[in-house]
């Protein structure tokens, strides 16, 4: 039997860490405080998530505008064990860039600019702390990005199955409107605390150079902490889906690390978190 949850959802996941849901928009940090997140990770009851959106958020992406969730409902499917738990999220918000006093800057002229910006942001890796810098002055000289309500471009709905060190996610998005040409399904926790990327390929990226939107080549992509001690890894769920790497971490606006998957809309996936934490040592 189902019901509908409207406190915080909290699972031991073993290793001293555990996984939280909120039904509403917590926690609202930084640039996405207004948007709903997902699966959090907790380490010694402290949250990690940081400005990050959490594992299994759903972004489509139409020709006009890219849609996030700004309204949410979360069921608990079943008590279990495993608990499996649901989080349906509309995609009614988009983000708007304002001028100080709240001009809005028109979107004809802010959009080649921010192509051309993200452009250049992933082909020069070398140059991004100067980037950051130029991201940092945006908020000095007035300009911020907010998230409005606009009318909705349907739902995704991503079910989570939930046992020790391991997340089951399934994403449905048949209910999404017709003409969205991508859906990216976000899976974000912390900068601070996930800054080493590691994956079968061989690769060994620290920080920077994790990249902030980067192809990942690997069947599987971990990320973790600087002494490998705290770790999620996500495995490709299919053939026809893509994963990308990102790491952004700019005071006072972004702190993220994560695996994003880019799916073809109408489709069903489901895919794998797998987490691993520090064995306590018994005194």
């Amino acid at each position: 039997m189902s019901h509908r949850v409207d406190e915080p959802f909290t699972y031991r996941m073993g290793c001293d860490l555990d996984i939280r849901i909120y039904p509403d928009k917590r926690p609202g940090n930084l640039e996405i405080a207004s948007l709903h997140k997902g699966l959090i990770l907790l380490k010694s009851g402290a949250e990690l998530v940081e400005e990050g959106a959490g594992f299994g958020v759903p972004v489509a992406r139409f020709k006009d505008k890219t849609y996030f969730s700004g309204s949410a409902t979360l069921t608990l499917l079943d008590e279990g064990p495993p608990p499996v738990i649901q989080k349906s999220y509309v995609l009614d918000t988009i983000s708007v860039r304002k001028l100080r006093g709240g001009t809005r800057i028109s979107d004809s002229l802010y959009h080649p600019l921010h192509r051309a910006f993200t452009r250049a942001y992933l082909s020069r890796p070398d140059l991004r702390s100067l980037f950051n810098k130029l991201i940092e002055s945006r908020i000095a000289l007035g300009v911020t990005n907010k998230f409005v309500k606009v009318a909705p471009r349907g739902v995704a709905h991503i079910r989570f199955t939930l046992r020790e060190g391991l997340i089951e996610v399934e994403v449905v998005t048949d209910k999404i409107s017709t003409g969205c040409e991508e859906v990216v399904i976000l899976n974000e926790q912390g900068a601070s605390t996930f800054r080493r990327y590691r994956d079968e390929g061989g690769l060994d990226l620290l920080d920077d150079a994790i990249g902030a939107w980067d192809k990942i080549d690997a069947s599987k992509g971990t990320l973790l902490d600087v002494k490998g001690k705290l770790s999620f890894s996500i495995e490709k769920p299919t053939a026809s889906s893509v994963m990308y790497r990102g790491r952004e971490k700019v005071r006072d606006r972004l702190s993220w690390t994560g695996i994003a998957l880019s799916l073809k809309p109408g489709s069903s996936v489901k895919y794998v978190i797998r987490l691993q934490g520090e064995t306590k040592t018994p005194a």
